[in-house]
């Protein structure tokens, strides 16, 4: 029996998983909410052993990808760390949700109702031919 309980407890131990969450960010979040947008990256580590964070890259380009005429605001990621067997086998997932929000094109300026003002009459300068005789003594 005690033997049958250590083994149970073993088992348990061995194949029991827990998820952590490591961070939370966002950005502003932006009036216009009409299109969401979500993205996630995913990587397993044996050992907990991790060489690079490229995963992570897919993320942006995968965000920009689903907004191509606007931009993305309101961007909220999540870093999970999930372990499956402790010290053996982990991995780390990170998720980001925004909204794609699209400027509006810039409307021409109407032409004004308004009547021009002329422009200011040009002064040209006085020639010496033109300038007043001075009277002899």
């Amino acid at each position: 029996m005690k033997l049958l309980s250590s083994a149970l407890l073993w088992t348990m131990v061995c194949l029991s998983g827990c998820v952590h969450m490591a961070s939370i960010s966002t950005t502003s979040i932006p009036v216009e909410r009409t299109k969401p947008v979500e993205a996630e990256a995913y990587r397993f580590l044996f050992l907990m052993i991790n060489f690079d964070n490229f995963y992570v890259d897919e993320l942006t380009r995968d965000l920009a990808s689903q907004c191509p005429d606007g931009r993305v605001e309101g961007i909220l990621t999540k870093q999970e760390d999930i372990m499956y067997f402790p010290a053996i086998a982990h991995a780390v997932r990170v998720t980001a949700t925004g909204f794609c929000v699209v400027d509006a094109p810039s409307e021409p300026t109407p032409p004004s109702t308004e009547p021009q003002a002329e422009p200011p009459p040009t002064v040209e300068p006085v020639s010496d031919e033109m300038a007043p005789a001075e009277n002899g003594p």
